[in-house]
């Protein structure tokens, strides 16, 4: 056996190995894998095994081939697999520049797109060798994001309803706006509820200047003004898409003119639909990912108890995975509600509702920009 493979198959055993660790004493690890479960295939030049996740269960097997595998992870260069276990790359998207691929069992068969695709790809990030990677790719620490209630029932800041106000303060402040000419989530996806070309993506401030987005790259835009970015702000809200923003390093990497530093000057602004963007799926994301998102300051969604029904209608609208239908009753974990306001307006007995603290508009607004600056 030569050295190489003999180094690969040490590192690869010592992950599986690892990962039984992990499980065992990893505290979200049985929150993360809950109604997950998963066969995942590695083939590693001549060195193969297999892991399989059954919620809080982990088993796995060496040298061997597990038929209908949910996700396969190849690599047949073992330099590159050697990399990998040892944590030699910076980010995802250096990874994705190498001979090491990652695919749906399914793929073959089916387009990469859709919700299993989705819950499939959270999965791996869930894998122990793939936290230190996703932690750096999408900045965890330095990143930091929040998605604003769409219910107008919270009042108004500055003179306008609230969740358009707040967008509008970042935009108003900006020294540089470019506009996605597309949402490239609801076109990867083929949304089927909200346009695909209406309501792309906002980038903000003196990053925007090293974009290049016209290097024959597939996803286009263009720079804007601000009085075409707030029209587009105010028209998404009123059709239901919920405003997401923050600093992402994830997405400067990953930025159509890109990739480009993360030097805190690029304010990311997308409207997420709840079936195709990266809102919808934070509830299939791993704990250290979902921490970057953070709920409003001092908002509160409260349950009337005796008004509620349990007929479901809230946990149909739920994204975040914070309302379940359990034994034919809602089940409620609001460590998972991010405040979108989905729910209260869903709710045909008025059981749910809303509400802010005094301040939290400004204590939210001091939050971002003490991360990311727009001007």
């Amino acid at each position: 056996m030569q050295e190489k493979e003999l180094q690969v198959r040490t590192l690869f055993e010592r992950m599986l190995t690892n990962t039984e660790e992990y499980a065992n004493t990893y505290e979200h690890y049985a929150k993360d894998m809950k109604n997950y479960s998963a066969k995942v295939q590695w083939k590693l030049g001549a060195i193969s095994g297999y892991q399989i996740f059954n919620g809080s269960e982990y088993s796995y097997e060496t040298e061997a081939e597990i038929e209908n595998p949910d996700i396969i992870i190849e690599c047949d260069d073992l330099i590159v697999a050697r990399q990998f276990f040892r944590d030699e790359f910076e980010d995802m998207r250096d990874l994705a520049k190498v001979d090491f691929e990652i695919s749906s069992g399914e793929s073959a068969k089916k387009p990469r797109t859709g919700n299993a695709w989705r819950i499939a790809t959270a999965l791996v990030h869930k894998l122990p060798p793939f936290r230190p990677i996703m932690e750096r790719t999408e900045g965890a620490g330095q990143s930091t994001a929040v998605a604003i209630p769409i219910n107008q029932s919270l009042g108004e800041f500055n003179n306008e309803i609230m969740p358009v106000a707040v967008v509008e303060h970042f935009i108003n402040k900006a020294s540089h706006v470019f506009l996605y000419d597309l949402c490239p989530c609801r076109v990867n996806q083929d949304c089927q509820h909200f346009s695909k070309y209406d309501f792309g993506c906002m980038v903000l401030g003196r990053g925007v200047l090293r974009m290049k987005p016209n290097d024959g790259l597939v996803i286009q835009g263009h720079l804007g003004t601000k009085e075409e970015a707030l029209v587009r702000a105010r028209k998404a809200v009123e059709v239901g898409l919920i405003p997401g923003f923050g600093r992402l390093r994830g997405d400067a990497i990953n930025r159509i003119g890109g990739p480009i530093p993360d030097t805190g000057d690029l304010f990311n602004l997308c409207y997420c639909c709840p079936c195709c963007c990266v809102i919808g799926g934070i509830k299939h994301s791993p704990s250290y990912l979902r921490s970057i998102f953070k709920r409003f300051e001092g908002l509160t969604v409260a349950v009337d108890e005796d008004a509620c029904t349990d007929c479901g209608e809230c946990a149909e609208v739920c994204i975040f995975g914070a309302l379940e239908m359990v034994d034919d009753k809602v089940e409620r974990d609001f460590e998972k509600c991010f405040g979108c306001g989905r729910c209260v307006t869903a709710c045909p007995t008025e059981a749910l509702s809303i509400t802010l603290e005094e301040s939290s508009v400004e204590k939210m607004i001091a939050r971002i920009e003490a991360h990311v600056d727009v001007t």
